[in-house]
């Protein structure tokens, strides 16, 4: 699917590009063949690469999958020439997508953005940091929860719900990490391409993907704090167990030996046969276990 906007400058984009779309790009603007390749299908990591005029970028952005539950790279190629910006993507259900076009369908789009590529591609940037500080927050939302959890005593519940979290985290995290160098690379290179003064909205672009990656590595720390946290009252729990079941062996050892030794098959056994025996036996055998039940309690280890 292919449309085309139109001001002093134009902008190509594409969804799903097909046979047909790489050859309007190929006679239209008069690409270079390693990136006519490439745009066929997806790629897996970022990068900007300079041309005789023009830029090839390609971005990935987190992009939260409901139905997973976990966030994934959504990849957005962008060719950035003088007159002419050119997107591809190859998802077209995907949220975030359609929200931007909900808003390039504005009114004031065209005169906002289509006089110069470098606005365009800032706009089109800056939607999508947008967009995923406003994805981040619902981790922001279950780290809360968990927190609450912790000190609620729901300690051994909220273990998969820590796990889940962080696997959301190092997934933002990854993006933003290469899409981070990759701007840096575009800012470096795109001042010798298009001018110095579009160097402020390189940086910017740089400046804004920081502040995401800065905000995802400040809920890393929060969430690891709190699994420091939740695992240090889990092992509190199992000691105190582990000090009941102990005590309770150390208790009943006495007795539970006392009474298997009446179990023997043997001739002589003391006490059985007289008047009372077993109310004798019984307090014998509960006799040492009530010295070190009492001996404990004295030491305060009960």
């Amino acid at each position: 699917m292919r449309q085309i906007f139109k001001g002093k400058i134009s902008w190509v984009d594409i969804a799903s590009p097909n046979q047909e779309d790489i050859d309007y790009l190929r006679k239209k603007h008069n690409l270079h063949p390693l990136i006519l390749e490439e745009l066929k299908s997806s790629s897996q990591r970022d990068k900007a690469e300079v041309y005789d005029s023009y830029i090839f970028l390609v971005t990935h952005f987190p992009c939260w999958n409901d139905i997973e539950q976990k966030s994934y790279p959504w990849e957005l190629d962008i060719i950035i020439m003088n007159k002419s910006l050119i997107t591809v993507c190859y998802e077209t259900n995907v949220e975030m997508r359609e929200e931007l076009m909900e808003k390039v369908y504005s009114k004031d789009f065209e005169s906002l953005y289509l006089g110069d590529s470098i606005k365009l591609l800032y706009f089109i940037l800056e939607f999508f940091f947008d967009y995923a500080m406003r994805q981040i927050t619902h981790i922001q939302t279950k780290i809360t929860d968990i927190e609450q959890n912790i000190f609620q005593g729901k300690s051994e519940q909220i273990i998969p719900s820590i796990s889940m979290v962080k696997r959301d985290i190092l997934n933002f995290q990854r993006t933003f990490r290469y899409l981070k160098e990759t701007l840096n690379s575009l800012s470096r290179q795109g001042c010798r391409v298009f001018g110095e003064k579009k160097r402020i909205y390189f940086d910017d672009l740089v400046g804004d993907s920081i502040k995401v990656e800065n905000l995802i590595t400040s809920f890393k720390d929060i969430i690891e704090s709190l699994e420091n946290t939740n695992n240090s009252l889990v092992e509190h729990k199992i000691n105190i167990l582990t000090k009941i079941y102990t005590i309770l062996s150390l208790i009943t050892w006495p007795t539970l030996l006392i009474v298997s030794a009446y179990q023997m098959n043997t001739r002589y056994l003391p006490f059985v046969g007289s008047r009372y025996d077993f109310w004798v036996i019984v307090f014998i055998a509960f006799i040492p276990s009530a010295l070190i039940f009492f001996h404990l309690r004295k030491r305060k280890l009960l």
